[in-house]
């Protein structure tokens, strides 16, 4: 008999609300890790809920809004591994929504021009997503 290894990755899901000109992004709360450091809004799934069922009750926790869903565009994965964690991230764009965003775990919410992402200490893990951000959904024109 072989014992086969599964490779398990969380499921992690995340959004860039736009309003207007700029895009939300919100610090991590002080009670979880890597508190003191910005990503956008967004976690983990639970067991069998779809990409965009978890995104709109992460929202809803976080911010205590309602996503729109026919406004909410799926826009890149990428797995990375971190120490042992194993993370499979998901990033949405969201553009309309019900309710004014709230930080509903005390984290602060910033709205920001998107070319101000570089002046935030975001997470590591979200670079990436950053980079493709500024460089595919909000290219600077000179």
């Amino acid at each position: 008999m072989q014992i086969i290894e599964v490779d398990e990755y969380t499921n992690v899901v995340a959004s860039v609300l736009k309003k207007k000109k700029k895009i939300l992004i919100s610090s991590r709360p002080s009670s979880k890790k890597f508190s003191g450091f910005y990503e956008f809004p967004g976690g983990k799934l639970n067991t069998g809920e779809y990409l965009i069922e978890g995104l709109s009750r992460e929202i809803d926790e976080e911010l205590g809004v309602k996503i729109n869903l026919n406004k909410t565009y799926f826009l890149k994965s990428y797995k990375i591994i971190q120490k042992r964690k194993k993370l499979n991230l998901h990033f949405f764009l969201c553009l309309k929504w019900s309710g004014d965003p709230v930080g509903m775990e005390e984290q602060t919410l910033k709205w920001i021009v998107p070319q101000e992402l570089k002046k935030y200490n975001l997470l590591k893990s979200n670079r990436k997503f950053t980079n493709y951000l500024l460089r595919n959904i909000f290219p600077t024109t000179n």
